[in-house]
């Protein structure tokens, strides 16, 4: 990466694992985020609850090593369970001086929610983001697989959407590309170019 000239912001990981070692050599190489990317829906809110006390306990640890801890969301966060959102309990049940969020921008339209408004409603929470493109013509629905396309050519308006995150306290956007309609690097140069395009 230091040939190349790139740094490495963040990394996903099981931050149930080894995370004192994990921070340790995060911080070493220049990063600046450890990431949980995955947690899957919770049987209660109780669930949901007794994560987000994990989550404050790796912020210690992350903080301790001179990094930042975040999570990542998938669409479950954001569908309602038991008349709540999971996201909400998360941001409301952790410390915002050791946690923060990656904002998956494509599962948050999924799970059929406005990421602008979430944005607003948590304003200076959501310090990453994971932008990937949606598929256009397909309706959203719980459990779906992934529909998305190269970044640009779906269904979701970035312009809009990156330019309020700015203002609501966003740093790093990541540029996700998880379907291939032809190479790769092809797919991920068509999105660069798309992204760099917009003016935020």
């Amino acid at each position: 990466m230091d040939e190349l000239g790139m740094k490495i912001v963040s990394s996903h990981c099981d931050f149930r694992k080894n995370l004192e070692q994990k921070a340790a050599d995060a911080a070493e190489i220049g990063m600046k985020y450890l990431i949980c990317p995955h947690v899957g829906r919770q049987k209660t809110l109780d669930g949901y609850k007794k994560i987000a006390d994990e989550f404050n306990a790796a912020g210690e640890i992350c903080k301790k090593n001179g990094i930042r801890f975040a999570y990542h969301n998938h669409d479950y966060s954001f569908r309602q369970q038991e008349g709540q959102f999971p996201q909400d309990i998360f941001m409301q049940n952790t410390n915002p001086n050791l946690v923060d969020f990656e904002m998956d921008i494509y599962w948050v339209v999924a799970a059929e929610q406005d990421p602008v408004k979430w944005m607003k409603k948590y304003s200076g929470r959501f310090k990453l983001s994971h932008i990937k493109d949606r598929t256009k013509g397909i309706a959203p629905k719980q459990g779906e697989p992934n529909v998305s396309c190269i970044v640009g050519t779906g269904s979701i308006k970035y312009p809009s959407i990156l330019m309020e995150a700015k203002k609501q306290g966003m740093v790093h956007y990541i540029l996700e590309q998880e379907a291939y309609e032809k190479a790769p690097i092809e797919c991920v140069k068509e999105g660069a170019v798309y992204l760099n395009g917009i003016r935020f």
